[in-house]
């Protein structure tokens, strides 16, 4: 029998991690979200996730590559953090708080198909059948899920009924990042992970910083900053999604085979689902268990060489 090489399983499981800790860091960011809005917490993550990455730089000494990155490049990951992160998480975060953390989670798979077919617009790639199949089938299993009614007993947020503006806003959110994946991809043809993905994310956090400074509303920061509540929830959810998790994201995609790590990474969804039924105590609905595996099969076949 052909041994599997162990750095295929490190890649394998560091997808998988990063896939869990996004579920999970989207859940914790809920209540917060709720009290605090979309925008204040995507800040706060941001400018926290930022810190922790210029320490992370600093250790690693990569904090140097970020000077000797091309012009073109620094332009098109600032950018890519502006677009997938100022824009893409404040989206996906006011999603959270109308649709519930599974749905919007499961209509991220949608983010995929942007890409291929932002890469299709810019690169003249082409799709073949099996990726018009994985589109379609990505399709079918989101709608598979978003169109029933909540039961009286889903929990929280997730009861909230299926509305035009919640699935504007995770659809926007999937459209950030699918658009951000392809500039990030062409913004990376001499830096390293770690100090592109430091660029992107300050780049956000400033981004968001300055908006907020224009509208003249701080103060929802600095009062998440002092809340107990928020601060038990939101700090914890910023390491784990958005450091960890990019850095096992990293991980993956280094050591896996990039269709392999596609698929891995698309399974938040499948996670969500489960927290959520562990959370309510309720066993998934058929309707949501089976439009999520159809979502990530589609992810496989989008993204299978």
């Amino acid at each position: 029998m052909r041994a599997v090489p162990a750095s295929l399983l490190f890649g394998e499981a560091a997808c998988l991690t990063a896939a869990a800790v996004w579920a999970v860091s989207v859940e914790l960011f809920r209540v917060p979200i709720e009290r605090w809005g979309a925008a204040t917490l995507n800040l706060f993550k941001s400018l926290a996730a930022t810190a922790l990455l210029v320490v992370a730089a600093a250790v690693a000494g990569a904090l140097p590559g970020l000077a000797e990155l091309p012009s073109r490049d620094l332009a098109l990951l600032a950018v890519s953090g502006l677009v997938g992160i100022s824009l893409g998480d404040t989206a996906l975060f006011g999603a959270v708080a109308r649709l519930g953390v599974h749905r919007t989670m499961l209509l991220q798979t949608l983010a995929p198909v942007v890409t291929c077919l932002v890469a299709v617009a810019t690169t003249g790639e082409r799709l073949g059948g099996r990726e018009l199949v994985g589109g379609l089938t990505i399709l079918a299993g989101v709608a598979v899920v978003v169109a029933p009614r909540p039961g009286p007993h889903t929990r929280g947020a997730a009861a909230a009924a299926v509305t035009a503006g919640g699935l504007g806003l995770a659809v926007l959110a999937a459209c950030g990042q699918g658009v951000a994946v392809v500039m990030s991809k062409a913004g990376m043809s001499v830096a390293q992970p770690l100090p592109a993905t430091l660029l992107r994310l300050g780049a956000a956090a400033a981004g968001l910083l300055l908006v907020a400074v224009a509208r003249r509303n701080l103060g929802p920061l600095i009062g998440a900053a002092r809340d107990r509540v928020t601060l038990q929830r939101a700090l914890p959810a910023s390491f784990l999604g958005t450091f960890l998790g990019m850095l096992a994201m990293m991980a993956g995609v280094a050591l896996a085979p990039a269709s392999v790590a596609g698929v891995l990474l698309a399974t938040t969804p499948v996670f969500s689902l489960l927290l959520d039924a562990l959370m309510s105590r309720r066993m998934p609905s058929p309707a949501g268990l089976a439009g999520t595996l159809l979502a990530v099969a589609g992810v496989g076949l989008l993204v299978a060489g």
